[in-house]
């Protein structure tokens, strides 16, 4: 299987996270994020594929503020190796699902730990490590 180029997006919703429960396999709570298309004969840049899947997941402008980092463990996804680059900002709109994709939604950060198991790939650890590094200057 080909490698793969992602962005996940980590955002704050009227001072909530931005999930996405993920209605196709692997099943589960998720960063909103994909992989970054081919336009031109070039791979689309991170932020913009960060924009362009958060408002199809979510429905919600993004507004980037800042990158956390690149994640490249090629184990990350049981669907194939990806390596996704996260970035993190500011969501404004009116929260809408991806039909027959994701239901969005919005969580305390002080309440998401309890969702631990039902996250996928290592988008649990990813915000925690946004949390570390960001959280506590929201």
């Amino acid at each position: 299987m080909a490698l793969e180029y992602c962005s996940d997006v980590i955002a704050l919703y009227q001072n909530k996270l931005v999930l996405v429960e993920r209605l196709s396999e692997p099943k589960g709570i998720a960063l909103p994020g994909g992989r970054r298309d081919m336009i031109n004969g070039k791979l689309e840049d991170v932020a913009s594929c960060a924009i362009r899947e958060f408002e199809e997941e979510t429905g919600l402008t993004l507004i980037i503020e800042g990158m956390l980092g690149r994640y490249d463990d090629l184990n990350r996804d049981p669907r194939g190796p990806k390596i996704s680059d996260v970035v993190y900002g500011r969501a404004y709109g009116t929260l809408k699902n991806e039909p027959n994709k994701t239901k969005a939604f919005t969580i305390d950060y002080n309440k998401f730990n309890k969702y631990k198991e039902k996250f996928v790939f290592d988008h649990y650890n990813i915000i925690n490590d946004w949390y570390k590094e960001y959280g506590g200057r929201k």
